[in-house]
């Protein structure tokens, strides 16, 4: 009991940090749960023939790209990858064009990755 009186400002500050993190961690988490969503609503939206609510998620996903992880990006890839011919351009659907702008983000910082490596290597 003597030392929770003595140090009760430290624990305090612990308990905070702990409660922040759990809730930093669970936001995290509902983001990326949020972009897969509207990711599957742009394929059903697509699908089902709705292309004014179609368009307005594909340029929400189109401008969230810069912010995604490349984890996020393959899993973009991987997913509208199944539903589209890459070797077939389908200029008028939008999964198509969403799966080759993530395509061509993944590739600008694939090269952007390499410049940095070339640099660190000549630093070394």
């Amino acid at each position: 009991m003597r030392f929770a009186r003595r140090n009760r400002f430290a624990l305090m500050v612990v308990g905070v940090l702990l409660i922040a993190n759990a809730l930093v961690l669970r936001q995290y988490r509902l983001n990326a749960s949020a972009h897969r969503e509207l990711r599957e609503d742009l394929i059903v939206l697509s699908e089902k023939g709705h292309s004014k609510e179609a368009e307005w998620t594909y340029q929400k996903l189109v401008q969230a790209l810069p912010g995604l992880t490349d984890e996020a990006l393959l899993d973009e890839i991987a997913r509208t990858g199944a539903l589209v011919d890459e070797k077939t351009p389908q200029l008028n659907s939008l999964v198509w064009k969403y799966h080759w702008a993530v395509k061509r983000n993944l590739e600008k910082r694939s090269e952007q990755r390499v410049a940095r490596a070339i640099k660190r290597a000549e630093r070394e």
